[in-house]
């Protein structure tokens, strides 16, 4: 036996990673168990912050050097901003109507399912690129990144619910009615990440406008929303290098134009 509790299973980063991905029953009895507490809430701490970063950097990459620069340090603020904030409600809330797991256990689960949230974004990070590659629509890059992050937040919630529930029947020592919830904070969580992503803004930034590190909007993030769908279906939102490319053609096609009628053809 290694120190904390630990066994040769829990020592490896790629361990860790195997265990949140394929083998999260081991990872949630591990964590019951009290096995490897120290290394887990590690190596999720350094899952989080690495691959958000990554992903932001990416994103971000669509404006240039230095938004990506700002959104690999942004994405990684809002995770670990959104759960500082939300997280006391659910360890209190959680204690009194029963729970008996302790504070680092309950710490390392949630930690567990952000970090498993951040391996997906960065799984999608080679579509994200091929868009960036070939496509470069600014609202459609907006509703891309949207979706995905959607997507992979839901799917890290899932793996918490679904590790509580595991704790909930195999174990005893959290209440059912616990897990509904869990599942109101989910969408607290939800809202205060939708809020701060808004007060964080831009990460993806504007080709067309200069570099800001924050920069102020009208409205809300669900207007934006909105906004965006609606510049995506006129087929708006390319940079002004793509329209001036076009304007280069069409200055083109009407040199040739006049050309003709000169030659009298």
């Amino acid at each position: 036996m290694m120190p904390d509790g630990e066994t040769i299973r829990d020592a490896g980063y790629q361990a860790f990673l195997a265990s949140i991905l394929s083998d999260r029953e081991q990872f949630f009895s591990d964590v019951v168990g009290d096995r490897g507490l120290s290394r887990k809430l590690r190596y999720a701490m350094l899952t989080i912050l690495t691959l958000s970063a990554f992903y932001g950097a990416v994103a971000g990459s669509y404006a240039g050097a230095l938004q990506a620069l700002s959104a690999a340090v942004k994405l990684p603020f809002l995770f670990v901003t959104t759960f500082v904030i939300c997280f006391p409600a659910l360890f209190v809330v959680q204690i009194l109507v029963g729970s008996k797991l302790k504070l680092l256990q309950v710490v390392i689960l949630v930690a567990g399912a952000l970090a498993l949230t951040t391996v997906l974004l960065a799984a999608f990070v080679p579509i994200v690129a091929f868009f960036l590659v070939t496509g470069a629509n600014y609202y459609f890059l907006e509703l891309l990144h949207l979706l995905i992050v959607l997507v992979c937040g839901s799917l890290g919630m899932y793996a918490l619910h679904e590790g509580l529930s595991y704790v909930c029947e195999k174990h005893g020592i959290y209440p059912r009615k616990a897990l509904t919830i869990l599942r109101v904070w989910v969408v607290l969580f939800a809202f205060v990440g939708v809020q701060m992503s808004w007060n964080l803004r831009p990460f993806l930034g504007d080709r067309n406008e200069p570099f800001q590190v924050f920069r102020h909007y009208e409205g809300n993030f669900y207007t934006a929303v909105v906004y965006s769908f609606n510049k995506l279906l006129k087929g708006e939102g390319q940079s002004k290098g793509h329209d001036s490319l076009s304007d280069d053609f069409r200055g083109a096609d009407m040199d040739t134009l006049m050309w003709n009628r000169a030659l009298g053809k």
